[in-house]
């Protein structure tokens, strides 16, 4: 009989163990969607998403308050399919952010290469011009000087 008792207490914990409170998941949503910020992307749809399952577990708490409890029990269900869907996705969109933060570097890096370098090709043309003009300067002023001795 103990052992019959201690079978059934272990499958309820196990049970129990097994699907993780409402709470807890959509928690848990909240810390991928703001790592997925914290990269640098952005996620609106699932965001939208979410506080569409957190509106569905406070009408639930609601509900049970209000003494329904299989409406509760419902509402709860269905928040929780919600947020598994949204944990599903929020990967692709974590993936998605470091993307699109790579390449945000990835421009500014070409960016400041192109301008480093028509920097240069600017400063050696005008080096190349100044030179040709005080040569220019110079070849003017011996020209001039041997015509006024003759």
């Amino acid at each position: 009989m103990l052992i019959v008792l201690f079978l059934v207490l272990t499958n309820v914990s196990l049970s129990y163990t097994q699907t993780p409170d409402v709470s807890t998941l959509s928690y848990q949503a909240f810390d991928q969607l703001a790592t997925v910020y914290r990269s640098g992307g952005s996620a609106p749809g699932l965001v939208s998403r979410l506080n569409s399952a957190l509106s569905l577990m406070e009408a639930a708490r609601i509900e049970r308050a209000q003494g329904n409890a299989s409406s509760a029990s419902a509402l709860e269900d269905q928040a929780r399919s919600m947020i598994e869907q949204l944990s599903n996705q929020i990967p692709a969109a974590q993936q998605q952010a470091v993307q699109e933060s790579n390449l945000r570097v990835e421009i500014t890096i070409a960016g400041a290469v192109f301008v480093v370098g028509l920097l240069t090709v600017c400063f050696y043309g005008s080096l190349r011009v100044w030179r040709w003009y005080e040569k220019e300067k110079l070849l003017e002023m011996r020209i001039l000087g041997e015509e006024t001795k003759n």
